[in-house]
């Protein structure tokens, strides 16, 4: 599992313990469940794992692990059901392992693994659009103008710009106060670029005293326009940022599954939206009018916003494939391009909506187990080309939050593609 992602779940388990305020929380039964199976008690292992899979029906491991049981308890169409949705995420579980034999006659099982062997086939439709020179930039973020790439820079905490070839800063390290730089966008229009910080451990000189912020640059001087923080203090991750049309400004908040505006008047972050529907926030995008805001949560798949009432809905999904994993999510035309890197292969993907925009008609897969990919996070679409971030540096530090040595790094991969109307 991806670094980010780990830390995606650890926050999760960690807040669901801590809500549930419980004895018998998730770890217990799981815990309890795994014991059961290595004790070979399974009628015990299938109560403990469905009473795990309640608590998280979402997270694939324990989807596994209750496929598993059911097919050590005589619940063959269970069984081929939980190892289905688990396989949707995880291309790799073991489906040739001992407990599953008595599957193994059933068309059922026999189809689920041909769908496991082209859920793991590499698609490769993409091309490199830019190489960063410097092994050592870690960007989670990027955006592509008339001027150039941008990228947000989680370590060095700063703004790069890459035009003709030549990677320059568009700010320097730290510069106005910057932390961990997460989300990055262009407003051409107004000539500005937006990007949001927070103090994270794999920053240089992490101090955990400082806050998250906003900060607005003038596009052409390069000069701080306005630094913004939260009304109230909060511990916020701010990992998106989304521009309407008359310059509103929006971010998302993966800690607390909040949605920031920049209010005109008091020139602060106010909570927009928030839901406790919400597992874990990523990527936000408008549609094409601005009424729906759609939503990437990581553990659940993608909610559809509607912005004039703030109702809020997961689409519909009856496809074989999984919403889940997403990072970066971006619109187009009717569909909502995303960037899935929980999922195992790792994949970019574009997902087709109906005309009410409340469920997925259709899917194409971009990239699928590029060799390029070492956790893709975010990209931009400008002129119907995608870019996005093929290899972040997640996983490129040691324990203690330092970047590893240059030569176990690699230079940072842009990859493209033109988009259809399709």
């Amino acid at each position: 599992m991806p670094m980010k992602a780990t830390l995606v779940l650890l926050v999760f388990i960690i807040s669901l313990s801590g809500a549930a305020a419980q004895e018998k929380d998730l770890s217990y039964y799981y815990g309890q469940a795994l014991e059961a199976k290595k004790a070979g008690d399974y009628p015990r292992f299938y109560d403990m794992i469905v009473q795990a899979s309640t608590l998280h029906p979402y997270h694939q491991g324990i989807q596994y692990e209750r496929g598993i049981a059911c097919a050590l308890t005589n619940r063959p169409e269970e069984a081929i059901n939980f190892l289905k949705r688990a396989v949707l995420t995880n291309a790799a579980f073991d489906l040739q392992a001992d407990a599953l034999k008595e599957l193994q006659p059933r068309e059922d099982f026999k189809k689920l693994l041909a769908l496991q062997s082209s859920l793991g086939t590499p698609i490769i439709t993409s091309d490199t659009a830019f190489v960063l020179p410097d092994r050592r930039l870690h960007l989670e973020s990027i955006a592509v103008g008339k001027r150039g790439l941008y990228g947000a820079a989680v370590h060095q905490r700063k703004v790069v710009h890459l035009h003709n070839g030549v990677l320059t800063d568009f700010t320097s390290e730290a510069q106005d106060g910057l932390t961990a730089v997460l989300g990055i966008r262009l407003d051409e229009k107004r000539n500005i670029l937006w990007a949001c910080s927070s103090p994270l451990p794999v920053m240089k000189n992490y101090d955990s005293s400082q806050t998250s912020a906003l900060f607005k640059y003038d596009l052409s001087t390069r000069k701080l326009l306005g630094k913004y923080q939260t009304a109230e203090k909060t511990n916020a991750v701010f990992g998106d940022l989304l521009i309407s049309a008359k310059g509103t400004v929006f971010i998302s908040d993966s800690r607390n599954s909040t949605i920031f505006t920049l209010e005109e008047t008091t020139q602060k972050l106010i909570p927009w939206f928030t839901s406790s529907e919400l597992w874990s926030l990523q990527g936000i995008t408008f549609s094409d009018d601005e009424s729906h805001v759609f939503i990437a949560d990581y553990v659940k798949g993608i909610f559809r916003l509607d912005v004039k009432t703030k109702e809020l809905i997961l689409l519909e999904n009856t496809h074989d494939v999984s919403l889940k994993s997403i990072d970066g999510l971006l619109w187009y035309k009717n569909s909502l391009i995303a960037i899935q890197n929980g999922t195992n292969p790792m994949r970019a993907a574009r997902y087709y909506l109906n005309a009410a925009h409340t469920a997925i008609t259709n899917f194409t897969i971009i990239d699928r187990g590029h060799p390029a990919f070492n956790e893709p996070t975010n990209g931009c679409i400008t002129n119907d080309t995608f870019f996005y971030i093929a290899n972040s540096q997640w996983s490129g530090y040691d324990e203690q939050h330092n970047l590893k040595d240059e030569s176990q790094l690699h230079k940072t991969v842009i990859l493209k593609m033109t988009l259809s109307n399709k």
